[in-house]
């Protein structure tokens, strides 16, 4: 796995995974994440060159989008496998 940040001109930061996301990754992604937060500018995610993410790591990927990140680019099959990922969630 793989994650790059940019920073746009308005400033919105867009977090950019490629590879493979799993359990082993969620630490990079959560310190990139927290890094991004610290600079209190609109958040976004880009899954575009994602290739697989594990159950578990799909399930934290929905609960960090529930909160602060927006999606902006994600493959079609992806969305899907959040889609099912929120249908899988109990209402709290």
């Amino acid at each position: 796995m793989h994650i790059e940040t940019s920073i746009e001109p308005s400033g919105a930061v867009t977090l950019a995974i490629a590879g493979t996301f799993n359990c082993a990754g969620v630490a990079d992604f959560e310190r990139a994440l927290d890094a991004a937060r610290r600079l209190e500018q609109p958040l976004f995610l880009d899954l575009s060159r994602i290739t697989l993410i594990d159950r578990p790591t799909l399930r934290y990927l929905v609960d960090v989008l529930r909160r602060d990140v927006r999606l902006v680019i994600c493959p079609p099959f992806v969305e899907q496998w959040i889609a099912r990922a929120e249908g899988d969630e109990p209402d709290e």
